[in-house]
């Protein structure tokens, strides 16, 4: 074996065995971990080696090597195999999908939770964005006789309600006409088109009903505008206060993080570029440097995607976490896919 592939095998053997027990990792338990022969001196001076580049570093004089951030680098990109879930781990998990998500808002969160509670993690599952959505069709129920309810329904599944009151009487067959109306001119049309501007020009398009629609056509814009905010599920924040590994003087900041989806959506978004994972100083913020984001997209239809993440420590079972979070994002958008009928 050439001495770099060996030393890589030893920069494997070291991770995982810290992985594991959390422990500094010694030169006998590398050499009894290997599947090769090595003798413990040639172990020492390959993570002394190792250790010269950057990829492990010691805690203590005497004791053993654990990795750095950069080695986690190396590890994940270069290193570690991930294994496809067992068919009755998977199989488990699509019940409980199957089972507690009749909705698309439903699924996401029920897939967060899931994640979580199998990872240990806090896990985020991020919608397909609500700026690709059209409408599929708005309903209308009478809620009252001078109040009804128009409820817009997108091609992401999204369903938005909104109230409305008119001056006048509300009868079935007006809601009738509302339902005609309105579906004829914004059915297909892009959720964002739905702007001031082209509320009032479609308003007047109306001709004598023009009088009676402009409260019916706002209180669409209105949902239409809900439905094009992305939506976000989040479980599992407080696994994170449990873990040792994350110092509590960085508990507020964690938990900022969570109150600001939009800076999440961003490490996410960074995540995706680094090969679904960004580590400690990769974050760009101190007081995130003990955690870890893996992210994995969810796919419906080409203009249907998603993104599922989990944020957890630095040192976890990168290998396990990445194989049970690609499994739920191919199941999700299998549901997904099922719940639209795409």
């Amino acid at each position: 074996m050439e001495p770099t592939q060996r030393k890589m095998k030893i920069l494997e053997a070291v991770i995982e065995a810290y992985i594991k027990t959390g422990d500094p990792i010694g030169s006998k338990a590398i050499c009894e971990a290997l599947d090769f022969n090595v003798s413990s001196a040639t172990v020492r001076n390959d993570m002394a080696e190792l250790a010269s580049l950057g990829l492990l570093e010691q805690p203590h004089t005497s004791s053993g090597r654990v990795p750095t951030e950069l080695g986690y680098r190396v590890y994940i990109d270069d290193l570690m195999k991930t294994l496809p879930l067992d068919k009755k781990e998977r199989s488990a998990i699509k019940d409980t999908l199957e089972i507690n998500a009749n909705t698309p808002e439903k699924l996401l969160e029920t897939a967060a939770d899931v994640l979580s509670r199998i990872t240990g993690c806090a896990a985020i599952a991020a919608s397909p964005p609500g700026e690709n959505a059209v409408i599929r069709h708005v309903k209308f129920v009478q809620t009252g006789s001078y109040t009804a309810m128009a409820v817009v329904i997108t091609s992401l599944g999204s369903v938005k309600p909104k109230l409305f009151r008119c001056e006048y009487m509300i009868t079935p067959s007006l809601l009738e006409m509302f339902d005609k109306a309105i579906n004829d001119r914004l059915a297909g049309m892009p959720v964002t088109s739905l702007t001031p501007a082209f509320i009032q020009t479609t308003a007047l398009s109306f001709g004598e009903m023009s009088m009676i629609m402009p409260s019916v056509l706002l209180a669409v814009s209105e949902a239409a505008k809900e439905a094009s905010a992305d939506g976000t599920a989040i479980k599992g924040q407080s696994n994170l206060f449990s873990m040792p590994q994350i110092a509590s003087s960085n508990g507020k900041r964690v938990m900022e993080l969570f109150e600001k989806p939009r800076e999440l959506t961003k490490l996410m978004s960074a995540a995706e570029s680094r090969s679904g994972v960004l580590i400690g100083s990769e974050l760009r913020d101190p007081s995130l440097s003990g955690l870890s984001i893996i992210t994995a997209k969810y796919t419906a239809a080409p203009q249907c995607t998603g993104t599922l993440a989990l944020i957890g420590p630095l040192r976890m079972n990168y290998p396990r976490i990445i194989s049970v979070l690609g499994s739920v994002a191919d199941l999700v958008g299998e549901s997904l896919s099922e719940l639209l009928d795409l």
